[in-house]
C-alpha cells in the first residue's frame, strides 16, 4: 500500500492523506499538502495458500474483518518441487495463468481476473507478486526435480524456458562447464559464475541459481519476440520438443503436484497478441528523467478486443517491462509487490554486472506508470503503488528503492510511486519480542523503522511497510526460538497495525494438503487474520486501527535507564496504546501523558480488559492534568502472551438491518479441516426491486457507569461496494480523497442522530433501489460517528452487511463442443454473470418438459463439472450428428435456478449422416419419414396422449429451434433434396407435407381441406395448427395457418383454384364463374374463405399473377398514383388491373397494395385478409350493384 502521497514532500504526506482509513484509495492522485496528522491506512492481507475460487468466496470474511487489499501469490505457471511448493516463485511463464483443465495450483486466469474484480467491488486492491529476476530451473546441476524429472540431456534445447534461450543441451557431466548453458550472444543469463552463498557479492545477487532458480540477465541487449506469434521473424527460438515438464496444479488427489500435460515452449501462437499493448489505440507519451530523461509512448491493452495487441521485439528488460503493465492495465492489479529487488540491476555504479547503470526498479516504475484502469471517484485516474522486498537492514540501502515523486502537475513526466518492506523493524521486533523477556527492549524496537530514514520520524508513516510474518521469514529461527524468534507476535501485531503507515497480516490459509511434505519452505501465518475457527485477535486489531488509525504518533512512556519492557504511545487525541515485552505474572501500571480533555473517559477495546489477573479496568478516566493511569498486562501462559491494551474512546454502538431480506444464507461453521475455505460471513438475498437500510444507534452508558452522550453519534452514513449513488441525488456525496467519508452517502430516507434525538437513540434509513444494483454479491457499510465537539479525528464504528441481489434468474450460455474421442463431446457452458453455483447439462430432452420437471431431473450425480471460475463441463458420449438441444439448469447460492434450452448445436460428429437421418443409418431411408419408431411423423404428430414435443431427435430438428414439429415436416422434402436423397425417399417427404394439410381427415388432402380450415378458424385442435403458433399454449386456426396450407403444403399461392401451382386463365374462369353466379369455395374463387366473392379476391388473383408474370412493380405504381398512366399497362394481367380498378374502384386498389409485402420480407404476407376483417364483407349496395366480369382470353 502507499503511505505517501503521488508527489515528492520534504516533511510527512501519508498515503491517508490521499486515503484515510475510510477506503483504500491508496492509488488516489492529489497534488502536495501541508504536513496532516499520521494516518493507518487499511491494512494489507498477504493471503497465500489458498486458490482464487476461495478467495473470491471468501472476500464477504475479507470485507468483514476490515482489510483494504490483497497481496496474491506470484499468478505465472511454475515448476513443481517438495522445497518450493509450486507457490509461484519458481516461474516456468509468467504469462500463461491458467485454463480451463489445465489450471495452475491456484486456478486459472480468468479465475484470477475474477478475484480482482470482487476485491475491488468490495472497495479493495489487489497487490500481486511480481518477479522479475529470474525463472524456475529443472537442469540445475545435481537437481532431478519433481520425480526426477529432466529433460532428456541429448536433446534438451535452450529454448525450453518461455520467453527466453537460456540452457544448452548438456555437455558430458554435470558441471559448471561454461557449454553447460547457452553460448555468448545465445542466451538470456549472466555468465556463469562459482556459486558464491554468502548473500552479498555480485555472483549472488546475479548469477547463482538459488533454490533452483536461474537468474535473468536483465542488462542483455538481445531482442526477439517473447511471446511468439506466427511469422513473425523476431520471434524468439521456438523449443525443439514438448515435455511433460513438472508445472505446478493441483493433483487428482488434492495435494499439490506436477502436471503431466506436454508443453513446447516458445511455440508461436496467434492468441500470444493479446499479451501485447494495442499500438493502434491512443498512448501516453512521457519523459522518464530517472533512466535518462528519454521519449516514450506507452500504448494500452485493447481490452475490447485483445488480438488486435502488436507483437514487438524487447529485451529481457522490455519483457519485464511489458509483463509489469499486462498485470496492471490487463489484469486490473493496482499494484506489485516485487520480488527480490536487490537481485536486478538498480542503477548502481561500478558494478561490473551492470555496466550501463540499468535501473530496472525505475523501468518499472515507466512501465506501470499511469496504467490503472479504475478511476476515482472525482474522475481521476489512479495511481499505481509497488512496494518491493529488499532483504537488509541496511536503511541506506533501502532507501534507494524508495521513490515517491509522482507530481500531478506534470502527468507526462514518469515517477514514481515505490516503497519497500520494513525489514529493519522485523529484524528489530526479532531480536526484541523473543521468549527472553529480559533481551527485549523497547529502546531497540521505537525508532526501529526504515520510516525514520526520510525525515528523521520513525513513527509517522511516511514510508515502509511494517509487518511481522511473511512467506519468506516467519517469527525467525525456530531452532533458537528464546533469542531469535518473534514469540511475542500478538504484541508484534498490535504495536505494527496501531502505528501510522502501511501495513500487512500474513494468512497462510493451509487451503492445500502438503501433509507428508517436510521440505516446504512456505511460513505460517496467522490463523485468526481472518477470524474463526482460531480467535479474533488480529481481526479486532484491525478494526480498532480502522477506526482510530487517525492522529499524530505521540510517545507517551518508555522506562527510564536504557532498558524497557513497557511502551506507550498515543494517536493524538484518538487512542493509547500500552505494549509489554516483558514476562510477569499480573500488570504493569503506567501513567502517562495524553491530549485528551480532562475527565474524558477512555474504553479498553482489544478485549484484553478480561485479563485473568483482574486487574486491568474496563475504562480509565483522564485526570485533571491530562494524565491517565493505565495497566498493562504482563505477557503470560494465561493470557497467551497478550501484553497489550488500547484504550480509545467510546465509539456508537447499534446495528444495521435491511428490509425485504427473502433469505439469509448463513455462514459457515468452520473445523480444522475447513477453516481455510468456510465462508463465515452471513449473507443478506434482495430480491425486491427496493429495499430499506436502517442503521439504530443505541445511547452508550459505560460499564462505569457513565454517560457518554458523544459516544451516542452525531451522524452517520451508508455505502455500498465502493461508492454508489444511494439517495437518488445524481452522484455519490463523498469523493474527496483523504475524508473517512469518501465513498459514502447521506441517509435521506430517515435522519435522526442520537446527539439529537432526545434518547441517545439514533435512526438512519436510507431506501434503496435494487435495480440499480448488479446481480450478486454487493457490501454495505454504515458508519456512525462519535460526536468531536473538540476538534479531534474521526472516530467511528462500522456496521456492515454483505448482500446478495438476486432479482433476476441467472444466465448461461453455450461456451464450446471440445472434440474428445470419436463422436464424444465435451460441452461447456459459461455463465455469463458469473452466479453460477452448480450447472447441470443435458443433451436431447424432449421440448415439452416443464421447467419444474427439468429441475427434478438434477441431481448430485448429473451435474456439471466446474472446470473454471465461471465454465462448466459435461461429457456426452456418442453424440448425434444433427442439431442438438442442450438443456442448462443454473443455479445460484441462493436457490434460485433457470432452465435454458440452447437449439442448433451441430456439434460435428459423424454418428449418422445428419439432418434426415433419424435413425443414424448414415443414409436416407423411407422410414426416416414414415418409421413408427422413429421417423419424423412418429415425432410431429401427437402422442396417445395428445401431447406433441414428447421426444426429440436431433436430426428431425431441421428448423433448427429446439422443438420437433410440422415446420420440420415441412422442411424435410428440401433437405433430401439437397442431400440427393433416394427418390423414394423424396417422394415419401413430400407425400408426408400433403398428410399434414389434411385437415378435415378424409384422407385425402385437396381444396376441401382449405375450405374446411376456413370453416374452422378458431379452433384450437392440433390438426389445424399448421403454423404451430399453438406450441406450447393453443391458439385457434386463423389466416396464417391458411397461409401454410396454401403456400407451404400445396406450394402454390391465393388465386390457385385448380391448384396445379400457377395462377393462370383456367382460374380466372373460375373465380369469374364463382363470382357471376355468386358460389363460393376455393374452386369457385372464394380465396379469402369469406363466404363470397368479391373484390377482395380479384386483389389476391391479380396480385398472384403479375406476381409470377413480374408485372407486380408497373402494377404497384398504376394502383398507388406513382405512374397512374397506361404507359407499359400492356401485358394481360396489368389489363386485368385496369380492368377490374374501373370495375370495383378504390376498394379493389387498397387491397391489392395491402397485399404486397414488407421490404425484406420473405414471403409474401396477405397482411390485409387479417387487418381489416371488418372489410371482407362489403355493403350490399357494392354487391348489388356488380357488374359480370369478363377476362382476356
Amino acid at each position: 500500500m502507499q503511505s505517501a502521497s503521488s508527489c515528492a514532500r520534504s516533511t510527512k504526506l501519508r498515503a491517508a492523506t490521499l486515503s484515510a482509513v475510510a477506503s483504500l484509495m491508496i492509488g488516489f492522485s492529489a497534488a502536495p499538502v501541508a504536513r496532516g496528522a499520521d494516518v493507518s491506512p487499511p491494512v494489507i492481507m498477504q493471503w497465500f495458500e489458498s486458490s482464487w475460487k476461495t478467495m473470491q468466496r471468501r472476500t464477504p470474511d475479507l470485507f468483514n474483518a476490515g482489510y483494504g487489499a490483497v497481496w496474491t501469490p506470484p499468478p505465472g505457471r511454475a515448476l513443481y518441487d517438495d522445497q518450493g511448493g509450486g507457490i509461484g516463485y519458481n516461474l516456468y511463464d509468467r504469462f500463461d495463468l491458467g485454463k480451463a483443465n489445465d489450471p495452475t495450483l491456484y486456478g486459472t486466469e480468468r479465475g484470477y481476473r475474477s478475484l480482482v474484480k470482487s476485491v475491488q467491488k468490495m472497495n479493495g486492491d489487489v497487490y500481486v507478486d511480481y518477479i522479475h529476476h529470474h525463472v524456475g530451473a529443472w537442469d540445475v546441476p545435481g537437481y532431478t526435480g519433481w520425480g526426477g524429472f529432466t529433460p532428456t540431456k541429448s536433446i534438451q534445447d535452450r529454448s525450453d524456458y518461455p520467453g527466453f534461450e537460456l540452457s544448452d543441451p548438456y555437455v558430458g557431466a554435470n558441471s559448471f562447464n561454461p557449454n553447460y548453458r547457452n553460448l555468448p550472444g545465445q542466451r538470456d543469463s549472466y555468465p556463469d559464475a562459482p556459486p558464491v552463498n554468502d548473500g552479498n557479492t555480485p555472483q549472488y545477487q546475479y548469477q547463482y541459481r538459488l533454490a533452483h532458480l536461474i537468474t535473468i540477465d536483465l542488462t542483455s541487449t538481445r531482442s526477439d519476440v517473447r511471446n511468439p506469434v506466427p511469422g513473425n521473424a523476431d520471434n524468439v527460438r521456438q523449443a525443439a520438443n514438448g515435455w511433460a515438464i513438472g508445472t505446478s496444479t493441483l493433483l487428482p488427489n488434492g495435494k499439490p503436484g506436477a502436471s503431466t500435460i506436454v508443453r513446447r515452449a516458445n511455440t508461436p501462437d496467434a492468441n500470444n497478441a493479446r499479451y501485447y499493448p494495442d499500438q493502434n489505440l491512443p498512448g501516453i507519451t512521457v519523459t522518464d528523467p530517472a533512466t535518462g530523461g528519454g521519449t516514450y509512448t506507452i500504448y494500452p491493452y485493447n481490452q475490447n478486443n485483445p488480438l488486435a495487441g502488436d507483437a514487438t521485439s524487447e529485451t529481457n528488460a522490455g519483457y519485464m517491462m511489458r509483463y509489469a503493465q499486462w498485470l496492471v492495465n490487463d489484469i486490473g492489479v493496482d499494484g506489485l509487490r516485487i520480488d527480490a529487488a536487490r537481485h536486478v540491476p538498480y542503477g548502481q555504479t561500478g558494478d561490473a554486472y551492470n555496466p550501463a547503470n540499468l535501473n530496472m526498479p525505475a523501468l518499472v516504475d515507466r512501465a506501470t506508470f499511469r496504467q490503472s484502469t479504475r478511476l476515482n471517484l472525482d474522475g481521476s485516474q489512479r495511481t499505481v503503488f509497488n512496494f518491493q522486498e529488499v532483504f537488509s537492514g541496511d536503511k541506506n540501502l533501502l532507501q534507494t528503492f524508495t521513490r515517491k515523486d509522482i507530481n500531478p502537475a506534470t502527468p507526462n513526466v514518469v515517477g514514481g510511486n515505490r516503497d519497500v518492506l520494513d525489514f529493519p523493524m522485523w529484524f528489530a521486533m526479532r531480536g526484541n519480542m523473543t521468549g527472553n523477556g529480559t533481551r527485549n527492549n523497547w529502546y531497540n524496537l521505537r525508532n526501529a523503522s526504515q520510516d525514520i530514514n526520510d525525515d528523521g520520524l520513525a513513527n509517522n508513516g511516511s514510508q515502509a511497510i511494517g509487518f511481522v510474518i511473511n512467506h519468506d521469514d516467519g517469527k525467525g529461527n525456530i531452532n533458537d526460538q528464546q533469542n531469535d524468534y518473534i514469540v511475542l507476535d500478538n504484541v508484534a501485531h498490535a504495536w505494527i497495525l496501531m502505528r501510522p503507515g502501511n501495513a500487512y497480516v500474513f494468512n497462510n490459509a493451509h487451503e492445500f494438503d502438503r501433509a507428508g511434505n517436510n521440505e516446504f519452505f512456505l511460513k505460517d501465518g496467522r490463523g485468526d487474520a481472518l477470524g474463526g475457527l482460531y480467535g479474533n485477535i488480529v481481526t479486532n486489531l484491525v478494526d480498532i486501527r480502522n477506526s482510530y488509525g487517525r492522529g499524530d504518533f505521540k510517545e507517551r512512556w518508555i522506562d527510564p535507564g536504557g532498558n524497557s519492557a513497557v511502551y506507550v504511545f498515543e494517536r493524538e487525541n484518538s487512542a493509547v496504546v500500552g505494549l509489554n515485552v516483558g514476562y510477569n505474572p499480573g500488570v504493569a501500571t503506567r501513567t502517562v501523558d495524553t491530549a485528551f480533555a480532562p475527565g474524558t473517559h477512555l474504553e479498553e477495546q482489544t478485549g484484553n480488559w478480561q485479563d485473568p489477573s483482574g486487574q486491568v479496568a474496563r475504562t480509565v478516566t483522564v485526570g485533571a492534568d491530562k494524565k491517565a493511569t493505565i495497566n498493562i498486562p504482563w505477557n503470560n501462559a494465561n493470557n497467551g502472551n497478550k501484553g497489550y491494551v488500547i484504550y480509545g474512546l467510546p465509539r456508537p454502538r447499534g446495528n444495521v438491518s435491511l428490509s425485504n431480506v427473502s433469505q439469509t444464507i448463513a455462514g459457515e461453521t468452520p473445523t480444522a479441516a475447513t477453516n481455510a475455505t468456510a465462508r463465515l460471513a452471513a449473507i443478506d438475498v434482495i430480491t425486491a426491486n427496493s429495499f430499506n437500510v436502517t442503521l439504530n444507534t443505541n445511547a452508550v452508558t459505560l460499564s462505569d457507569g457513565y454517560r457518554d452522550n458523544a459516544a451516542d453519534g452525531d451522524r452517520a452514513y451508508v455505502r455500498i461496494d465502493g461508492g454508489l449513488d444511494l439517495n437518488g441525488n445524481g452522484t455519490v456525496d463523498f469523493r474527496s480523497g483523504g475524508d473517512t467519508r469518501y465513498g459514502f452517502e447521506n441517509f435521506t430516507t430517515t435522519n435522526t442522530p442520537g446527539t439529537t434525538s432526545g434518547t441517545g437513540n439514533g435512526l438512519y434509513v436510507q431506501s434503496v433501489n435494487a435495480a440499480n444494483l448488479s446481480e450478486g454479491y454487493h457490501y454495505l457499510t454504515t458508519r456512525a460517528y462519535r460526536q468531536r465537539s473538540d476538534g479531534g479525528p474521526d472516530v467511528f464504528s462500522d456496521f456492515k452487511k454483505t448482500i446478495y441481489v438476486d432479482r433476476l434468474k441467472p444466465v448461461s450460455a453455450m461456451d464450446s463442443a471440445v472434440v474428445l474421442s470419436g463422436n464424444d463431446r465435451d460441452v461447456r457452458t459459461l455463465s455469463v454473470d458469473q452466479t453460477a453455483d452448480k450447472v447441470w447439462t443435458f443433451m436431447n430432452l424432449p421440448a415439452n418438459l416443464t421447467d419444474a420437471q427439468v429441475v427434478a431431473l438434477t441431481n448430485a450425480g448429473n451435474g456439471a463439472t466446474a472446470i473454471d471460475i465461471d465454465l462448466f463441463s459435461k461429457t456426452f458420449a456418442n453424440v448425434i450428428n444433427g442439431n442438438n438441444a442442450v438443456t442448462v439448469v443454473t443455479r445460484e447460492i441462493t436457490g434460485n435456478t433457470n432452465v435454458q434450452r440452447f437449439a442448433g448445436q451441430n456439434l460435428l460428429t459423424t454418428n449418422g449422416a445428419g439432418l434426415g437421418d433419424l435413425n443414424q443409418s448414415n443414409g436416407y431411408e423411407i422410414g426416416d419419414v414414415t418409421g413408427t419408431a422413429y421417423g419424423i411423423e412418429s415425432i410431429v404428430y401427437p402422442n396417445g396422449s395428445g401431447t406433441t414435443n414428447f421426444a426429440f431427435n436431433p436430426a428431425s430438428d431441421l428448423t433448427n429451434d429446439g422443438l420437433i414439429d410440422s415446420r420440420d415436416l415441412y422442411a424435410l422434402p428440401v433437405q433430401y433434396l439437397n442431400v440427393n436423397a433416394p427418390q423414394a425417399v423424396k417422394t415419401a417427404a413430400r407425400e408426408a407435407v400433403l398428410r399434414r394439410g389434411d385437415v378435415n381427415d378424409d384422407g385425402v388432402t385437396n381444396a376441401n381441406d382449405i375450405d374446411h380450415l376456413h370453416a374452422s378458424f378458431g379452433n384450437t385442435a392440433w390438426r389445424y395448427d399448421l403454423d404451430v403458433d399453438g406450441w406450447p399454449t393453443a391458439n385457434g386456426a386463423d389466416r396464417q395457418d391458411a397461409d401454410v396450407l396454401i403456400r407451404t403444403i400445396f406450394e402454390t399461392d391465393y388465386g390457385d383454384s385448380d391448384l396445379n401451382g400457377i395462377v393462370d386463365f383456367d382460374d380466372y374462369s373460375h373465380i369469374d364463374n364463382g363470382f357471376n353466379n355468386n358460389r363460393t369455395g376455393w374452386v369457385n374463387g372464394d380465396f379469402d374463405g369469406n363466404g363470397i366473392v368479391d373484390f377482395d379476391d380479384y386483389s389476391l388473383i391479380d396480385f398472384a399473377f403479375n406476381t409470377q408474370g413480374r408485372g407486380l412493380a408497373r402494377a404497384i405504381a398504376y394502383l398507388d398514383g406513382s405512374d397512374p398512366s397506361s404507359d407499359g399497362m400492356n401485358t394481360p394481367g396489368l389489363q386485368l388491373v385496369q380492368q377490374h380498378l374501373e370495375q370495383f374502384g378504390p376498394g379493389y386498389a387498397n387491397g391489392f397494395l395491402s397485399a404486397v409485402p414488407e421490404p425484406g420480407s420473405a414471403l409474401i404476407v396477405i397482411g390485409w385478409l387479417s387487418a381489416s376483417a371488418g372489410r371482407r364483407r362489403r355493403n350490399k349496395d357494392c354487391h348489388a350493384e356488380r357488374q359480370p366480369a369478363k377476362h382476356l382470353a
